[in-house]
């Protein structure tokens, strides 16, 4: 079982960022609902800015191990999470936008960032204290993109 530091735990995060980058640009490409599109693509844009983010963050932190070694379940639930967010078939994406489903795509859109913010919460009890503002940083951006698609969601539904 391994110790994470408040950097592995940015290095998770930019994993989970490039993911939901090609999640939205593949949505953005085989959609033909023109908002929906564009709001892909503004997202894609964002989780790329997100990974830079990260990745200066990760590389402003001193490596230092959490206060304590995550359980085997926060281990099952960070690999359960990735799993979710990797586009194993981007085909299978393209597919579900040129469905018309834009409420679907919404509603999977929200529940990844959901999860994200559930994923970074639990992991914030976990790192040392020099590195929970940092963590916390994670949260907020995941945070906004909920509210982003939770309006677009609301718009759609009006």
């Amino acid at each position: 079982m391994g110790i994470y530091s408040g950097a592995e735990i940015f290095q998770i995060a930019m994993e989970l960022e490039e993911t939901g980058r090609v999640f939205y640009e593949t949505l953005a490409e085989g959609s033909e609902h023109r908002e929906l599109a564009d709001l892909c693509k503004n997202l894609a844009g964002q989780e790329s800015s997100h990974y830079d983010k990260f990745k200066q963050m990760s590389e402003q932190l001193v490596q230092r191990p959490a206060s304590r070694p995550l359980s085997w379940d926060e281990l099952h639930f960070a690999n359960i999470l990735i799993e979710e967010r990797v586009l194993s078939n981007p085909e299978e994406a393209q597919e579900a936008a040129r469905s018309g489903d834009v409420l679907g795509m919404l509603e999977t859109a929200i529940r990844l960032e959901k999860d994200s913010v559930l994923f970074y919460s639990e992991l914030l009890e976990d790192v040392d204290q020099d590195d929970k503002s940092a963590v916390q940083e994670i949260i907020e951006e995941e945070k906004r993109h909920v509210r982003v698609l939770v309006d677009a969601k609301r718009k759609l539904k009006a």
